[in-house]
């Protein structure tokens, strides 16, 4: 058997089979080009080539795991069943279509096929979240100062009362215009990190007569602010529920193989390091949830 070893990604090498035909193997695809569809179950990688040659690349990864939502690498030993690779010309040119149709297509024609024998996939996924509270926070930092599984930095209630972050700063720090975010209870934390806001030793988030998950629309007398920020009315109902928190996030993929071996028949090629792609917004949107009450 003969081996033929690509070291570089854009590497265009041919070589001769017994009988005398040409095998041509260009690999001339661009980084940008990777794209993907699918989801839990069974994704799907793949990028094309109608350059010169239709050809194209493509990853399937059947795995249950929801992908995209936290940054870190993961790694995938191909089996050539769940975890396979397949590189393939065809007759025509092909689009998106070709991998994402419910209906497997019946042309262009394939008239070049190697799969994937072995290698490992290296799927990098780079997260970005926001919560957009009006608060600049550290997305390195591991605080989470309500305890519920939500990081501050993309925690929409930091302090877990019920209350938005964004409903606690006050209309003259969301401007620029005072240094310090609310503190309406005067003791030195501000509302938004406070889980009894005005002092009367009520959580906040008990003081919710009708229990809505919302003690912002709770007034005993209308004519004053909210109980909750009312120190003169101390009235509980207990809740130990969070209300449903939002977050902005946006994920950004690589998808390298390395150590790809891929055969067709006695056709063997070797690609030391083989860059699918890369691809930016794969998640792009707003997650809503519960956390869970601890």
């Amino acid at each position: 058997m003969r081996k033929l070893f690509f070291i570089s990604i854009l590497l265009s090498l041919f070589s001769s089979c017994n009988d005398g035909d040409i095998i041509i193997t260009d690999f001339n695809f661009e980084a940008s080009n990777l794209n993907n569809c699918g989801g839990p179950g069974a994704y799907v990688f793949y990028n094309i080539n109608n350059s010169l040659f239709a050809e194209s690349i493509s990853l399937v990864l059947e795995t249950s795991d929801i992908l995209f939502l936290e940054s870190g690498t993961v790694e995938y030993v191909l089996n050539g069943i769940t975890y396979a690779v397949n590189y393939r010309k065809y007759d025509d040119d092909i689009t998106d279509d070709y991998f994402c149709s419910n209906i497997p297509p019946t042309t262009p024609n394939v008239t070049i096929e190697f799969l994937g024998a072995s290698g490992i996939a290296l799927l990098t996924t780079i997260v970005t979240k926001n919560d957009e509270d009006g608060i600049e926070e550290d997305p390195e930092s591991n605080l989470d100062t309500d305890n519920d599984g939500l990081l501050n930095y993309f925690d929409n209630d930091d302090d877990g009362d019920n209350v938005p972050t964004l409903n606690e700063l006050g209309s003259e720090f969301l401007a620029g215009n005072d240094e310090f975010p609310l503190d309406n209870d005067k003791d030195g934390v501000p509302d938004y990190l406070d889980t009894d806001d005005d002092g009367d030793t009520i959580l906040t988030r008990y003081e919710d007569a009708n229990g809505d998950l919302d003690p912002t629309n709770d007034f005993t007398d209308t004519s004053n602010d909210p109980d909750y920020l009312t120190a003169a009315i101390a009235n509980s109902n207990a809740i130990d529920q969070y209300r449903i928190h939002s977050y902005q996030i946006t994920s950004d993929i690589e998808l390298v193989i390395n150590n790809l071996v891929l055969v067709n028949g006695s056709e063997e090629i070797t690609k030391e390091t083989m860059i699918l792609g890369n691809k930016s917004g794969v998640i792009d949107g707003t997650i809503s949830l519960t956390p869970n009450f601890n």
